[in-house]
C-alpha cells in the first residue's frame, strides 16, 4: 500500500514538473537567435545574418523579447526553406532561452548554364545548381561553387532531370565530383535531348564522345587509359574527337 501511494505521489510531482516546465517556457521571452551553419557543406552560401534575414524577414519581423507561445517555429522553418538552397531547417528553442535555426545546404554536382524555364524554375536566367538529388536550385549571391558546367537541349525539358538517362546524369556528376582527377579535367557536360553526352576537357581542343550515362565506370576507365597512355605518347593537340562510346573501345581522331 505505501510503495503505491509513493508511486502515486512520484508520478503526480514528475507531472507536476512537467506541466510547471512547459508553461514555464511558453511564458519565456526569445533572448535572440541562434544560427548553426551547415558544417558539412563544401561550399559556404550563406552567413549567420543571411539566415537570421530570411528568418526575420529582413528585420521586419523580429524575435528577440517576444514570447516563445507567440513565436510560429514551422512559419520560420518555412520563410528558410524559401531559399531552395536551403534542403533542410530546423527551428527550436534552446535551455539559454535563445531561437536556434540550424540549416543543412544542399550540395551542388553542377551548374546549369544556358538555362531557362516558363516553370520559373529558377530565379535567374544565368543557370542554376543541380544537386546531387536532382533538384534544380538558384544560384548564390554569395560564393560560386566549384563544379562542373552542364549544358544542352536536353534541359530545355525540366521533367528530363527526373527521367532514367537524368538520374543516370546526375550519378555520373556525383561521380565527377568525387574523383579528383575527373572534377580537375573535366570541364563540360553537354547533353543532347535524347540523353548523348558530351564532354569539354580543360586542356585541349578535342571533345569526348561519352554517348549515355551507362556504364559510367568502364568508359571512366578507358578515358583514363586515353590520359594515361595515349595523350603522353601523341600529345595534347593531336586529337580533335576522342570517343569511349562503344563497348571496349576507345576510338581517337
Amino acid at each position: 500500500m505505501k510503495r503505491w501511494i509513493w508511486w502515486t505521489l512520484s508520478g503526480t510531482m514528475a507531472l507536476g514538473l512537467i506541466i510547471f516546465t512547459v508553461v514555464q517556457q511558453k511564458s519565456r521571452r526569445c533572448q535572440g537567435l541562434l544560427v548553426q551553419l551547415d558544417e558539412q557543406a563544401a561550399y559556404s552560401f550563406f552567413s549567420e545574418t543571411d539566415i537570421k534575414n530570411l528568418a526575420t524577414l529582413n528585420g521586419s519581423d523580429d524575435f528577440e523579447d517576444i514570447l516563445f507561445e507567440k513565436i510560429n517555429l514551422q512559419t520560420v522553418e518555412n520563410r528558410i526553406l524559401a531559399n531552395r538552397l536551403i534542403k533542410n531547417c530546423r527551428a527550436y528553442r534552446d535551455l539559454s532561452g535563445h531561437l536556434v535555426l540550424a540549416i543543412e545546404q544542399q550540395n551542388p554536382i553542377g551548374r546549369l548554364i544556358g538555362y531557362s524555364s516558363s516553370e520559373q524554375l529558377l530565379t535567374s536566367s544565368k543557370g542554376g545548381y543541380l544537386t546531387e538529388t536532382g533538384a534544380i536550385v538558384p544560384l548564390s549571391k554569395h560564393f560560386a561553387a566549384r563544379v562542373t558546367l552542364v549544358s544542352g537541349d536536353f534541359f530545355k525539358n525540366s521533367n528530363n532531370i527526373k527521367s532514367a538517362n537524368g538520374l543516370k546524369i546526375v550519378e555520373m556528376l556525383r561521380q565527377i565530383q568525387k574523383e579528383p582527377l575527373w572534377k580537375a579535367q573535366i570541364t563540360e557536360l553537354i547533353v543532347q535531348p535524347d540523353g548523348e553526352i558530351t564532354l569539354i576537357p580543360q586542356i585541349g581542343n578535342y571533345k569526348i564522345e561519352f554517348g549515355l550515362a551507362d556504364d559510367i565506370e568502364p568508359k571512366f576507365n578507358k578515358l583514363r587509359i586515353f590520359y594515361n597512355t595515349i595523350l603522353p605518347l601523341k600529345g595534347w593537340e593531336r586529337y580533335a574527337r576522342v570517343s569511349v562510346k562503344f563497348k571496349n573501345q576507345v576510338v581517337c581522331e
